[in-house]
C-alpha cells in the first residue's frame, strides 16, 4: 500500500503551487507588457525614420547632388541609429541600399536581404522580418517617395529583445526565490501550525496503549487547554476526542461497577448462604439418624423449613440489590407518600401489637415521582428494623414534612439507638449482636436496599443523632 502523503507536505505543495502560479502569470504580464511598450516606441521611431527616408528619396535635391541619391547618401543618413536598414526599389528593382553599423561603417544588403525587404507590403503597418547574418531580426515598413520609388526603412530588434529577455531572467529569478521563500515559510508555518494536532494524535496513540479488556481503567490522558485554544479546528478535533475519552472512562467505569455488583454478589450468596444451607444440612441429618422420635423430627423439620424461608427471604433481598446496583430504568409514577405511610404503618401496629406507634402525615399531599412498590418497600424497612431492634412498649414516630421541592420522611423511635462505629447502610451490617442469624435476625440488607432504592429516586437517606435511632428520607418534589 503506497504511503499517505503528509498534510504539511500537501500544503506545502499546494502553496508552492500558488506562488509558482502566480509568479509565472505576472511575469508573463510583465514581460509582455514591456515588450508590446518597447515594440510600439520602436514602431513610432521607425515610422519617423521611413517617413524621413521617403522624402529624402522624392524630395528636392541640390544643386550638384546625385539623382537619384547614392548609397552613402541614403544609409547613415543625419538622425539614422547605428544598425538602420535602408532599401529603395524603382519598378519593383532594387536600386540601392545597405546598413550602418556603431561604428559608422556602410555595409551592402546580401542578395536574400534584398529579398526580403522586397516583401515588405508597401503603407502597410510595422512588422518584424528576419534579415538573418548580421543582421538578425528587424521592425520594417515601406513607404512610397513623391516619384513612385519604394523606401523600406528597418531597426534592429535587439534592444526590444535584450530588455525583455533581461525581464525574462529577473522575472524568472525572482519567481524560483519566491516559491522557494513559500516553501520555507509554508513548511515553518504549517509545523507550527500543526504541531498541537501532533501532540493531539500523540495523546490518542497513548490511549491506545491502555489496556481496556479488564478491571478497573483509569484514562488520565487528555488534550491540553492550549492546545484546544491554539486554532478553531485543533480544537474542535482536541475537544471532541477528550469528550470521547471521558465517555469511554465512564463507560468503564460503570463496566467495572457492574462487574464488581456481580462479584459483590456471588461474594454475598456464598458467604450468607453458607450457614443456614449448614443448619439445613445438620437438622436433616439429625432426622435421618437412628433413634430420633416424632417430636424430635418436627422440632429439626420446623428449623429446616425457617431456614429455608430465611434463605428464601436473603435471595430475593439480593436479587433486589443487584436489580438497584444495575440501575434498570425505572417505572415512575406520581405517589402520594402520606397514603402509602400510613398503610405501612397499619400493617406494622398489627405485626407488633407491643410497640406505640405515631404519625404525624401533615395536610398537604406529599407527592413524589418514582415507583410506589420500592418506596413502600423503604417504608416497611425503616419500620420493620425499628419493631426487630427494639422492646416492647417503644414508641416509633412517622412523620412526613413538606419544604420547598421535596418531601422528607422521619422515622424515630426511643429505642436503645444505634452504635455509633456502625455503618448501618452497608451490606450486612448489624447492629443487634444479641441475635444470631439461627434466632431468626434479620439479613443486614434491609437498610442497604433502602438506601439504594431513594438514591436510585435522586434522594437522600441518612441518620441524626438523638436519642433512640432517627432516620431521615428526603426526596424531591414531583
Amino acid at each position: 500500500m503506497s504511503r499517505t502523503r503528509s498534510l504539511r507536505l500537501q500544503v506545502v505543495l499546494i502553496a508552492s503551487a500558488l506562488v509558482a502560479g502566480a509568479s509565472l502569470i505576472v511575469g508573463l504580464v510583465s514581460v509582455v507588457s514591456l515588450n508590446d511598450y518597447l515594440l510600439g516606441q520602436l514602431d513610432e521611431r521607425l515610422s519617423g525614420a521611413a517617413q524621413r527616408g521617403a522624402d529624402m528619396v522624392g524630395g528636392p535635391r541640390p544643386p550638384g547632388a546625385p539623382q537619384p541619391p547614392a548609397r552613402d547618401d541614403l544609409v547613415g543618413a543625419p538622425g539614422q541609429s547605428p544598425g538602420t536598414v535602408t532599401a529603395v526599389f524603382r519598378d519593383d528593382e532594387f536600386a540601392v541600399g545597405g546598413w550602418i553599423d556603431a561604428d559608422g561603417t556602410r555595409h551592402d544588403l546580401s542578395a536574400a536581404q534584398q529579398q526580403t525587404l522586397a516583401s515588405v507590403p508597401v503603407g502597410a503597418a510595422p512588422q518584424t522580418v528576419d534579415l538573418s547574418g548580421d543582421l538578425g531580426s528587424y521592425r520594417v515598413a515601406a513607404r512610397v517617395a513623391s516619384d513612385e520609388t519604394v523606401v523600406v526603412t528597418g531597426l534592429p530588434m535587439e534592444p526590444v529583445t535584450a530588455a525583455t529577455g533581461r525581464l525574462t531572467l529577473v522575472v524568472v529569478l525572482v519567481g524560483l526565490a519566491s516559491i522557494v521563500l513559500a516553501i520555507l515559510a509554508a513548511a515553518l508555518a504549517m509545523g507550527r501550525a500543526l504541531r498541537p494536532l501532533r501532540r493531539v494524535a500523540s495523546t490518542a496513540s497513548e490511549v491506545t496503549s491502555v489496556p481496556l479488556g479488564r478491571g478497573e481503567v483509569t484514562l488520565a490522558q487528555r488534550v491540553s487547554e492550549d492546545d484546544i485554544v491554539s486554532t478553531a479546528e485543533v480544537g474542535q478535533v482536541g475537544a471532541a476526542l477528550n469528550d470521547l475519552l471521558d465517555h469511554v472512562e465512564k463507560a468503564l467505569a460503570e463496566r467495572e461497577a457492574s462487574e464488581q455488583a456481580v462479584r459483590r454478589f456471588v461474594a454475598d450468596a456464598s458467604h450468607e448462604l453458607r450457614t443456614p444451607l449448614t443448619s439445613i444440612r445438620a437438622y436433616a441429618q439429625l432426622s435421618e439418624r437412628d433413634g430420633a422420635d416424632v417430636e424430635e423430627m418436627r422440632g429439626n423439620t420446623a428449623v429446616i423449613d425457617a431456614e429455608g424461608t430465611r434463605m428464601s427471604t436473603l435471595i430475593d433481598q439480593m436479587l433486589t440489590l443487584a436489580r438497584l446496583d444495575a440501575l434498570p430504568a425505572m417505572a415512575r409514577t406520581e405517589v402520594d407518600l402520606r397514603m402509602l405511610v400510613a398503610e405501612c404503618v397499619v400493617g406494622a401496629r398489627v405485626a407488633a401489637p407491643d410497640h406505640v406507634w405515631t404519625m404525624e402525615l401533615g395536610e398537604e399531599p406529599a407527592i413524589v415521582s418514582g415507583d410506589a412498590a420500592d418506596l413502600r418497600r423503604v417504608v416497611d424497612n425503616l419500620l420493620g428494623n425499628a419493631r426487630q431492634h427494639t422492646p416492647p412498649g417503644t414508641t416509633v414516630s412517622v412523620r412526613i414534612e413538606t419544604d420547598a421541592g421535596t418531601v422528607r420522611l422521619t422515622v424515630a423511635d426511643d429505642g436503645p439507638g444505634l452504635p455509633d462505629d456502625l455503618a448501618v447502610f452497608d451490606r450486612f451490617a448489624r447492629g443487634d449482636a444479641s441475635r444470631s442469624r439461627e434466632d431468626g435476625g434479620g439479613t443486614g440488607l434491609g437498610l442497604a436496599i433502602s438506601r439504594a432504592v431513594i438514591e436510585a429516586h435522586g434522594g437522600t437517606i441518612e441518620t441524626v443523632p438523638g436519642v433512640g435511632a432517627t432516620f431521615v428520607v428526603t426526596l424531591p418534589s414531583a
